[in-house]
């Protein structure tokens, strides 16, 4: 379900360690849902709720609730660094848009 990139791991072990949280997890959320489908965040969390479903990607600790599992087949968390910026993207490479742009969605 979860891929991460070896420069998104690369990208978390600095920040993971630069923050003193080595011991946290990664969450995957959704966080909002556009015309494009949903969008996604991520936080560092140090537990497992009740709901959470785990995995380990490399020494990466993953957790996400079982309802994201629902509604996304597959997530690729990669980290750029390029002329556009800086930063993690997460992208559902099995996603359709809806081909009308933000004005023919609604």
């Amino acid at each position: 379900m979860v891929t991460i990139t070896d420069a998104a791991v690369a990208a978390l072990n600095d920040v993971l360690e630069e923050q003193n949280k080595k011991d946290h997890y990664l969450r995957v959320f959704i966080a909002g849902i556009g015309c494009s489908g949903p969008s996604f965040g991520l936080a560092l969390e140090d537990k497992v709720n009740e709901t959470d479903k785990t995995t380990e990607v490399g020494a990466t600790k993953v957790i996400y609730d079982v309802e994201l599992e629902k509604t996304v087949e597959n997530l690729v968390i990669d980290y750029i660094d390029n002329e556009m910026g800086t930063g993690f993207v997460i992208e559902d490479p099995t996603a359709e848009p809806c081909g009308g742009g933000c004005a023919g969605c609604h």
